[in-house]
Parts: structure tokens; sequence; C-alpha cells
């Protein structure tokens, strides 16, 4: 009986899902012991089946290459058990063409499929990105009863735990949060514009609590209380605050005017709001869980909690290596590269001020 109706439901769905499913958008409807799979995935993301090189593929071509575009797809697309990669049953490949054009070629396929997954771990796999700059993310919904996550697959990363526990979700984003700092150039040279500043170790102490205080106040209003700023709005703003807090400590290096310790943690936390408002969109960018659910507090501890170790890592490395070349070097260059820091910060903060305030426009 279960199975007449899934039969039903598809045969439904096969005549309208084509128009439905929005462009590298799926979902994996997850119930008992199967797992039901829709997705739309770009045409160039196969090989060898666009006969006439359009870009698109046609209901012939479809014809034609049904068998390897089968192959491609199941090779492409993979849910991962405890014992290897379970086997994916293809109900339907269809085009999605323009509503308006329904016998046109289209830029993407439909895949309609089954898994045979019991009530266990997975994970799932997915490597058909097309070649266009825009085909380069695939989104899909997991659902499991009142369960359900929001995954973005992109060529650095093709696989991802389903329906994860709490433990594994928060050491998921010690790592993705940690990594984003490590690979986000604006916020490394912020940090270093801060770390630079000469404090003592309480001082420093303070400085990374207030940094830490900000972003992780901005990115909980925006995870939590749904508040969203656009990258195009954000970012230039990220590289003023490396070129402001460059240029108050030039001005006080230059003039021998230390500026009052209350000042600077106050100017340092209030850049942190604005690095948080970057941060939440990176953060929003990698996945979304329900509002409310178990999952998104402890994706949001992680996410805190990797930023924060990648910056004590940040800040014991500098200072081991101003260490070590002070005593290398001597004061007097030690001091010339304390006064020439500052500068070559403002200089790549206004770069990037200007490209990002001329790709917003």
């Amino acid at each position: 009986m279960r199975l007449a109706a899934l039969w039903c439901a598809l045969l439904w769905m096969a005549p309208v899902q084509a128009h439905l499913i929005a462009a590298q958008k799926g979902t994996l409807n997850i119930v008992n012991d199967a797992a039901f799979l829709v997705l739309s995935v770009p045409v160039s993301a196969l090989k060898s089946v666009d006969d006439d090189g359009d870009g698109a593929l046609s209901k012939a071509e479809l014809a034609t290459h049904a068998d390897a575009i089968s192959a491609q797809v199941k090779a492409g697309v993979k849910l991962v058990g405890p014992d290897g990669a379970l086997p994916l049953d293809l109900l339907m490949l269809d085009i999605a063409p323009a509503e308006n054009a329904p016998t046109a070629a289209a830029s993407h396929l439909v895949v309609l499929g089954r898994f045979q997954a019991g009530p266990t771990e997975l994970a799932l796999r997915f490597s058909l990105f097309g070649t266009g700059a825009n085909e380069q993310a695939q989104d899909v919904t997991i659902t499991r009863q009142d369960e359900s996550q929001w995954l973005r697959f992109t060529p650095e990363q093709t696989e991802k735990v389903l329906l994860p526990s709490a433990a594994e979700v928060f050491g998921e984003y010690v790592r993705t949060g940690a990594t984003h700092v490590l690979s986000g150039a604006d916020h490394m040279l912020f940090l270093l514009v801060v770390l630079s500043a000469g404090w003592r170790w309480r001082s420093l102490l303070g400085a990374l609590t207030c940094f830490t205080a900000g972003h992780a106040l901005t990115l909980a209003a925006c995870v939590l209380g749904g508040w969203s700023v656009s990258d195009r709005i954000v970012e230039p703003p990220i590289a003023a605050t490396i070129i402001g807090m460059a240029a108050l400590d030039s001005w006080s290096r230059w003039y021998d005017r230390p500026v009052q310790l209350r000042l600077r943690l106050g100017l340092v936390f209030a850049c942190a709001l604005i690095h948080g408002l970057g941060l939440a969109g990176a953060l929003r960018d990698l996945t979304q869980w329900a509002p409310g659910s178990t999952q998104l507090a402890w994706a949001l501890a992680g996410f805190n909690v990797g930023i924060e170790l990648a910056q004590i890592c940040i800040a014991a490395l500098t200072g081991l290596i101003v260490l070590g070349w002070k005593r290398l070097t001597g004061s007097p260059a030690h001091q010339r590269a304390c006064r020439l820091g500052p500068l070559l910060a403002i200089f790549a903060g206004s770069f990037w001020f200007v490209e990002r305030v001329m790709a917003a426009a």
C-alpha cells in the first residue's frame, strides 16, 4: 500500500516537477527505510551529452544519452551509510525548460530518485557542478519527520553529514569558524592591526575580549534574531575598520600621543560589531537550521569558538614572531617595522574599500 502511494505521488510530481524546482536546488526526504531525492543540476556538469554544443539538453539528447546521464548522476550523487554508498534507483530524468517554451532545450536536468536507507548515520556526497560561475553551488534541504536541515555543496565541500548530533554540529562549526578567519584576509589583517598596538598582556586580553563580544553580538542578532545585511553593504565598512584602526595607530606612533585604553577598546568593540555582520553572512551561506532548534544553537556556539581559537592562535604566533624579530634585529629595526606596518595596512584596506564600493555600485 505504501509503495503504491509512493508511485502515485511520483507520477503526480513528474509532469510538474521540472517547472517547480529551482535551478541547483533539491530535497532529500527520509521516510522510514527510504530516502526520496529531487534535484535540479546543471547540464554543463554532464560530459558528452550536449551533442550540438549549445549548453543545453534537448529531449532528443536526453533520450539518446539516458544511460550515460544515469551513470553520471549515480556517480555524482551518493548517499553514504556506515557500510559505504547506498544504491540510487533513478525514477525519472527530465529537462527543465522555461514554462513559455516547454519543448525547448534546457540548461538544467531534473532528477527524481530513491535510496534504500535505514535508520542509521548518513552522509550525502554531491559533485555535479557546472562550468558556469553561477553553477558552483548546490542547495539541498534534508527532512526526516519533524527534523529539517539545509545544506550547501560547493567544489570545496562535497560531502555533508545528514541531521548530525549536537556534538557533530558543534565540532563541524568549530572547524568552519576557524577556517573562515584563517582564510579571510580582511579579518586577519584587522586582528593584526589590533595586535600591533603594543598592548600589555592584560590590555591585549581586554582587546581580544572586546573583539569577541562585538562580533558575537551581531552574529547572534543576525542568526537568532533574523537580522540580514547584504554583503554589498557590509564589506566596504569592514575594509574601513582596517583603515581607521591602522590610521589611529599610525597617528599615535608618529606623534607619540598614546590613545586612551578605554577609547581604543571601544573602537575595537565597534569595529567588531561590523565584522560580526560579515561573519553572519558567511555562516548563513554555509548552512541553515530551523529557528529555535538545538542544532542552530550548537552551530552558532561552535562557529564562535572556532573564531576565537583561530584568533588566539594568530595572537600567539604573532607574539612569537615579533619577539624573535626584535631579538634578531634589535629595537630600532623593530620600531621602524611598527611604523611601517600600519601604513601597509592602510594601503591594503584602502584597496579593498575602493574595490568593494565599485563592486557594490
